[in-house]
């Protein structure tokens, strides 16, 4: 007869952010475990609301059928001394498979004899296997941050206060992870937070259902997103409400309500951001527009029905928070702190790198560096923006919420009277800030925002604090990926290694205390260098063998110029008339690493002997300055192509001449001449390393 199990996890609030994801790791623990254990099931489901996980696996058979086996232990000559007494090593054996020594076997196996144990087929009761199985499940559940309770040793991720476990209509009473499972669960708290006492699995939906409990976290969704719909519709609102928010307050809720609330229009004159970051990342109200502007009103979500006195309550939380943002903002614009510049010493950007003023000064000097490198003709406007980028963080707005920095200094600037390009660039500096977030939008403020994130990805690798594991200091990963995105995407050359090598000389020279790293500039270009072959492969979805070809080979990390490189030999190499390009750069790279010495690529025409090999020579010559040329140009498809056309020659010559002459001379002429062809094949990749 098969069974279901219910398993319930009863818990103080969950985090509401990839809770999905949280509760699907424990599913998938769930699942190992019953597979590893030999227990056969149809399938296993999951649901979750904010203070609860829980768990149904379908149709499991009662028993568990291990079958026969022959186990092999210790080798035979190891288990019993001269007068045939057994040995610590096959009473262990033996203890270890809870038998006794007369009931092991001698046997051969590969030419050597062994002890072995002949395990009779057991069959085993599923429902004494779960609680162990259930543990070991929230055990091994990977967490990024755990919490201990009372005198527990059991770590979670929020405190378990109560667990329910059904196996079929059978309430199983045990402990899990030191706690004493019951027969009875929880409404939404919000409610009541009365006992529910379940005697079965189908009377626990039921039940909770009746109880202000909607389990399906789809359904929580559905009627979230419906009942947003319709107040959007009666209202006239544009439809561009927040989807990642209702994914958020799904996880929320046990039953969503909905409603709408309001506040007051005078605060319609507060910048966007600070709105949004009031209402909606701190509140977890939907903010609603009208002809894409916010309006004066907000949709909230409710764990319980919603009434007036619930509105206003809502209303009333919001208005005194939109207040302080006034009065901050008024503040900061009385008092101009534009014209504060040196109120940044009081600043620390880091205890081992300086004052907020010293970054200010070094992302100055690093954007002239980057526009004097790459983009030569600009207005220098960058100048301006980068005086001024860091100069809201005085202010008591950003005091106050340091996640508005770059808002509010672009706000502040538009309101002083600076020019728009500058008042974006101070926000446009810090983008892009994750994946989804766009690059700064003018040269300006590209430049600005590379010398921010180079400066602090430097200065990291110079105090020795470099990432590892989970520890990314100052967040330079996403430094890092933010500086080769504005490279890939604007399409400008720029070497980050000779960058590297002049922000660690101002970042020195500037901070004469500072104790010297020697390694620092290598490990930040091995770093530099792991996040671009990153890039490569995740976002422009490159073979990793092409990528490795030039990225290994080139030791000047120029992210635009090596996408470039790696374009064009993928091109080539996904084209079958390039097969031989890449089957003769393999077979003269070989050559030469046999022969096992440095040749200077000089040939001495007198000692070509061959017409083979004078025609290839010659072939050699004749493309040699249009390859210059080329590569100047960064033609690199083209380089590839005009190389390619060599494959004849270099085929009749081997086919044609002996590379190992008897005279030692006209054989060095010839493996120099094999030199100087690799010396073409290898100028921007190694190709050599890639076959079809």
């Amino acid at each position: 007869m098969k069974k279901n199990l219910l398993f319930e996890i009863g818990v103080e609030d969950l985090p509401a952010k990839n809770l999905n994801i949280f509760s699907e790791k424990i599913k998938k623990n769930i699942e190992d475990s019953f597979l590893n254990n030999k227990i056969n099931f149809r399938s296993i489901d999951n649901f979750f609301t904010n203070i609860r996980l829980t768990f149904t696996v379908n149709d499991i058979e009662e028993n568990i059928k291990i079958p026969k086996q022959e186990i092999k232990g210790p080798p035979y000559d190891k288990c019993f001394d001269n007068e045939g007494t057994p040995t610590k090593t096959v009473l262990g054996f033996a203890k270890k498979h809870k038998v006794s020594v007369d009931l092991l076997s001698k046997k051969e196996f590969e030419n050597k004899y062994y002890i072995f144990y002949e395990q009779p087929e057991e069959i085993t009761k599923v429902k004494d296997r779960l609680p162990h199985i259930l543990e070991e499940a929230l055990k091994n559940v990977e967490q990024q941050k755990r919490m201990r309770w009372g005198g527990s040793k059991i770590s979670f991720i929020r405190p378990i206060r109560w667990l329910l476990l059904f196996y079929g209509d059978e309430n199983l009473s045990c402990k899990i992870c030191g706690i004493q499972t019951r027969n009875n669960t929880f409404g939404n708290k919000c409610i009541s937070n009365n006992e529910i006492i379940i005697n079965n699995i189908d009377e626990y939906f039921i039940n909770i259902e009746k109880n202000g409990v909607e389990l399906h976290q789809s359904k929580r969704k559905e009627l979230i997103n419906r009942e947003i719909k319709n107040i959007i519709k009666q209202n006239k609102f544009d439809d561009n409400i927040d989807s990642s928010l209702i994914d958020e307050l799904t996880n929320m809720t046990e039953y969503p309500h909905i409603y709408l609330g309001k506040f007051p229009e005078k605060y319609l004159d507060l910048p966007d951001e600070v709105l949004r970051y009031v209402i909606q990342d701190t509140q977890k109200y939907f903010l609603v527009y009208r002809d894409n502007k916010i309006a004066n009103f907000f949709i909230g979500v409710s764990n319980v029905k919603v009434n007036s006195i619930i509105i206003k309550g809502n209303e009333r939380v919001i208005n005194p928070r939109l207040d302080d943002a006034n009065f901050f903002i008024t503040k900061d614009l009385a008092s101009n702190i534009f014209e504060k510049k040196d109120f940044l010493k009081r600043v620390i950007f880091h205890k081992k790198l300086g004052s907020m003023f010293d970054k200010v000064q070094r992302i100055i000097e690093i954007s002239s560096y980057i526009n004097s490198q790459t983009y030569r003709d600009n207005k220098i406007l960058f100048k301006e923006i980068a005086e001024v980028c860091k100069l809201d963080l005085i202010s008591n707005m950003v005091v106050e919420i340091p996640k508005l920095q770059g808002y509010i200094g672009a706000y502040y600037a538009k309101e002083t009277g600076l020019t728009t390009v500058v008042a974006n660039g101070i926000k446009d500096h810090y983008s892009p800030k994750n994946p989804e977030d766009g690059i700064p939008g003018t040269v300006d403020a590209q430049i600005v925002s590379m010398a921010d994130k180079i400066d602090t990805i430097v200065g990291i690798f110079l105090i020795n604090e470099k990432p590892s594991g989970t520890r990314d200091p100052l967040a330079i990963r996403r430094l890092s990926y933010g500086l080769i995105r504005i490279l890939l995407n604007t399409k400008h050359s720029l070497s980050l290694t000779k960058l590297v090598d002049e922000t660690q000389k101002l970042i020195s020279n500037k901070l004469t205390d500072l104790k010297k790293n020697h390694r620092a500039v290598s490990d930040c270009n091995e770093f530099l260098t792991e996040k671009l072959i990153s890039t490569f492969k995740e976002d422009y979805g490159l073979p990793i063998d092409v990528i490795s070809s030039v990225v290994g080979h080139d030791k000047d990390i120029n992210p635009f110029d090596m996408l470039k490189k790696i374009e064009a030999v993928n091109l080539v190499y996904l084209d079958k008339s390039y097969q031989g390009l890449f089957t003769n750069a393999k077979r003269v790279s070989n050559i030469l690493k046999k022969s096992n010495q440095d040749f200077s690529s000089i040939i001495n025409e007198n000692l070509l002997r061959e017409s083979s090999e004078k025609i290839l020579y010659n072939s050699v010559k004749d493309i040699d300055e249009s390859l210059k040329q080329l590569l100047d140009k960064r033609l690199y498809e083209d380089y590839l192509k005009k190389l390619n056309g060599l494959n004849f020659y270099i085929e009749s010559f081997f086919d044609e001449v002996m590379i190992n002459d008897k005279e030692e001379q006209i054989k060095l002429n010839r493996l120099s001449l094999l030199a100087l062809i690799n010396k073409n094949y290898t100028k921007f990749a190694n190709i050599a390393i890639l076959s079809h």
